[in-house]
């Protein structure tokens, strides 16, 4: 879970960094007698991916490039890739801190693909006039490792991991001035709704298309069907606050977006705002605004920097991989058991009794919220039916992303339809070989291909569980 770190009043300067799909944008921002100055920014493509199983090549090559850049601030706040971010937005019953606590982590294990302790947990509460909702954002584990290892190998140390959109001045906004947020870069597109003094919503989605003179155009139809769903799924009372739709990101981009969606936002009542950036990326501009609002008030809301283990912790997992030493604690904590054992077993009785009595409120309470989770136990299926057949179907595509799926549907329970890209058409091929492998999968055929580098492609199937 995400915890607040208090600001160090020394630092004086420190890195903003980030690592999006192969560039690397660093800015190096420092206090001055009136306010916050860049000292110098830099910008460099990766040749590597940043989560290469070789962390060490990865470290290095980005070292380079800020020893190049000349760039030797080595405290750095790093803006999380906005795809590594999975959100789950849930509202939340009127019960004790504790009671919420539990009840959030529930829906994490219920909401969430993984285990939740696997995963880097933040949340962003929101209030209305008619209940309080919380969106939890979540990040691997295993990928906040591979980021440390890369940045220890760079000589960086980090000192807060956050989502850069969520720092721009002009994204999160106060309760009752909702507005949805779409950035735009040569990425893909981010969408995050602002309500309730939160984050009500966040997803990304890859809208960019490549055109015959090789420019970024944005596949608008794309971004407009991203955009209704999230739109309805924002619950009614925070939808009401929605007042603005507020486009950012390279001017080119975001002019594009403005005329798509203009008829949709219209519909909605949205008013469209713009905040082209014709002189600076949008991985510039969150590059810069991580560093200045670190220096301005510390950690962020949205803090994804795994806690460090103390001092005490650090001395004991340097004594326990010594064999003597370990052995010199068990000694010692045997001799304290034998001598305190029948005390203790007294001790603990008449605590334990103390405690059982005391515990009549809690039991209620607890009983309570375990009857509202059984109510709406049978709203879930536990065959997992549609999580079966995704797993299979992942399966079935590559590991190295030359095929990738951008929308499932399932028409019924037994007709999938699949739409996405493929890098060639050997890589489709392939796919298509191994869906025909399945034995579930039956009446495979390619509906749409267009395009050619990357290819879009629809195909549907029908799933038999009982082959």
């Amino acid at each position: 879970m995400s915890m607040k770190r208090k600001n160090n009043k020394r630092a004086q300067s420190v890195l903003g960094l980030t690592l999006t799909d192969g560039q690397l944008r660093a800015c190096h921002v420092t206090r001055t007698k009136g306010g916050l100055e860049v000292v110098k920014a830099a910008s460099a493509p990766l040749t590597l991916d940043l989560l290469h199983p070789e962390a060490e090549l990865v470290g290095r090559e980005i070292k380079n490039h800020l020893d190049a850049a000349g760039l030797r601030e080595r405290h750095c706040v790093v803006g999380l890739p906005a795809r590594w971010v999975m959100s789950q937005h849930t509202a939340v019953p009127d019960m004790s801190p504790e009671d919420a606590n539990s009840f959030l982590q529930i829906e994490a294990e219920k909401g969430f693909p993984v285990d939740p302790a696997q995963l880097q947990i933040a949340r962003s509460f929101q209030k209305s006039a008619t209940g309080t909702y919380v969106t939890q954002l979540a990040v691997r584990h295993e990928q906040l490792e591979q980021l440390g290892a890369v940045l220890k190998a760079a000589g960086l140390k980090s000192v807060s991991y956050s989502l850069g959109l969520a720092v721009l001045p002009e994204t999160i906004v106060a309760a009752g001035k909702g507005r949805i947020v779409v950035a735009a870069d040569q990425a893909g597109v981010t969408l995050l709704v602002a309500a309730g003094g939160g984050i009500a919503a966040f997803r990304t989605c890859e809208a960019n298309i490549t055109s015959e003179a090789g420019e970024k155009i944005v596949n608008g139809a794309a971004v407009a069907r991203e955009l209704r769903i999230t739109f309805e799924q924002v619950p009614a009372d925070l939808r009401s606050e929605l007042r603005e739709l507020f486009l950012t990101g390279e001017a080119p981009l975001v002019r594009q977006l403005a005329e798509s969606l203009g008829d949709w936002a219209k519909a909605a009542g949205l008013t469209i705002s713009r905040g082209d950036l014709p002189e600076k990326n949008l991985g510039a501009v969150m590059t810069e605004r991580l560093a200045a609002h670190w220096l301005e008030g510390g950690a962020p809301d949205l803090e994804f920097l795994p806690p460090r283990p103390g001092r005490w912790a650090l001395l004991m997992a340097r004594y326990n991989s010594k064999r003597l030493a370990t052995a010199g604690f068990a000694v010692a904590g045997a001799a304290v058991l034998a001598l305190g054992a029948f005390g203790y077993l007294e001790f603990r009785r008449w605590s334990l009794t103390s405690e059982w009595s005391g515990m009549e409120t809690q039991v209620k309470a607890l009983d309570t919220v375990q009857t509202r989770i059984r109510e709406f136990r049978p709203w879930y299926d536990t065959s997992y039916r549609s999580l079966t057949i995704l797993k299979r179907v992942t399966e079935c595509f590559p590991d190295n992303g030359s095929v990738s799926a951008k929308s499932f549907e399932m028409h019924g329970n037994t007709i999938v339809t699949i739409s996405g890209t493929a890098r060639d058409n050997a890589s489709l091929l392939r796919v298509q070989g191994e869906l025909r492998k399945a034995k579930e999968v039956q009446g495979l055929k390619i509906e749409q291909i267009r395009g050619k580098t990357p290819m879009q492609f629809t195909l549907t199937f029908r799933w038999n569980s009982g082959s």
